[in-house]
């Protein structure tokens, strides 16, 4: 039987997700409660979907937190509300919130998130799922015991937008590198087009290093790489994983996800992007070669949702049975993963090298675009997730 409750603010693709997750958590320890969108048709779908009573399904995600009290706030939102409802959720004192990636459009914003929930002794967990797929824990591990000797680089590479995609990316690289500091950030940002991703300006493209203090550098890639191609092209991007350079050895993490039509349903709802289990069901893909390997070798472990792998941490937590700094996606992780890119806009606005930790609280891109840093050689802002709102509207937010 549930002990805890969550509610789920914004009820589209990832809101399914994490409700999923929930739903996978074993023993069942959390129901799901309640849930808060301000379109009728997100709020009835998902409602009937997961068993949630109508008068449970709240067009204001306030009233909501007010009326139900949930032991857990599970933030589902585009970008740029992240901050504002991780805060209003902390005023009402859960026992916890997760809150999607990226955790915020600045590092001001995710300080102030960190603040909200430490005032109210409220533990904040950022959704990067993917350091939670088991072959990537087994990945991690391998690196710790050497098996291809020092960490030089970590590579990624990734299509879209940073917050959006190599964000995942970054948080990963640190997972990696065991959770060490970065020291210090120089990066580079092209913005030919008047882009936005849910309502912000974004990048073209960006490329960035980050260094350590071990020597070990971490080197980001945005819409750099040619294509996805396949396993062993030299052009092929890396997506979602990372490419992990030792002095002994070489280690490729990817990521899979079953056929379309292997992914379990989500009923009546709109899918603009498809379905929302493909990320439930993705599966996470490592190997390695060193000079004793005979050549890469697959790691092979048990799979497991990852979403649901990161929700039973935070029962864990809840429970005593582990520490919130020992929690994989604990919010000082996900501030340090907003720091990394901020600096890198920084960087490219200041046009040098940035030391951290970054003093620069707003996003430095949001602000060359204002000051006009950035001019743009094609006018017109567009959204490039304009195909998932709702209606006539072109954003969800204004341009």
């Amino acid at each position: 039987m549930a002990k805890y409750r969550t509610a789920i603010i914004a009820c589209g693709t990832i809101g399914r997700v994490h409700a999923r997750a929930w739903q996978g958590v074993p023993g069942n320890p959390v129901e799901i409660g309640a849930c808060a969108d301000t379109h009728p048709d997100a709020r009835r779908e998902f409602g009937e979907f997961f068993g949630i009573a109508p008068e449970r399904r709240y067009a204001d995600y306030r009233q909501m937190l007010d009326a139900e009290r949930p032991d857990i706030v599970d933030v589902c939102s585009w970008h740029r509300q992240h901050a504002e409802m991780t805060i209003a959720a902390a005023a009402r004192k859960p026992k916890a919130i997760i809150c999607q990636k990226p955790m915020a459009l600045s590092l001001g914003e995710a300080d102030d998130m960190l603040t909200a929930c430490e005032r109210n002794d409220v533990d904040l967990y950022i959704a990067f799922q993917r350091p939670h797929h088991a072959t990537w824990a087994r990945a991690r591990q391998l690196i710790a015991d050497g098996a291809i000797g020092k960490v030089l680089q970590v590579s990624i590479d990734d299509g879209g937008n940073i917050l959006n995609t190599n964000s995942h990316n970054i948080r990963l690289a640190l997972h990696l590198l065991g959770e060490e500091t970065p020291r210090w950030v120089m990066g580079a940002v092209e913005r030919t087009t008047d882009v936005m991703e849910r309502g912000l300006p974004c990048e073209d493209r960006c490329m960035g290093l980050v260094g350590f203090d071990s020597g070990a550098t971490l080197l980001i890639q945005g819409e750099l790489v040619g294509s996805r191609g396949t396993i062993g092209d030299p052009r092929r991007r890396l997506g979602q994983g990372a490419r992990v350079t030792g002095t002994d050895g070489i280690l490729e993490l990817w990521t899979g996800r079953p056929p379309d039509d292997q992914l379990r349903s989500d009923g009546d709802m709109a899918q603009p992007e498809g379905s929302s289990a493909k990320y439930n069901d993705e599966y996470g893909v490592a190997r390695y070669m060193n000079a004793t390997s005979g050549g890469w070798v697959t790691i092979e472990a048990p799979w497991h949702d990852c979403w649901a792998r990161q929700c039973e941490q935070v029962v864990e937590v809840i429970e005593a049975r582990r520490t919130y700094a020992a929690a994989t996606s604990n919010a000082r992780h996900g501030r340090t993963v907003t720091e990394i890119m901020m600096a890198l806009f920084e960087s490219a606005r200041k046009r040098r090298r940035i030391e951290l930790p970054l003093l620069t609280k707003v996003n430095p891109l949001s602000l060359m675009v204002e000051n006009g840093d950035l001019p743009v050689e094609w006018p017109g802002a567009y959204e490039r997730r304009a195909r998932l709102v709702r209606g006539e509207g072109m954003s969800w937010h204004g341009n």
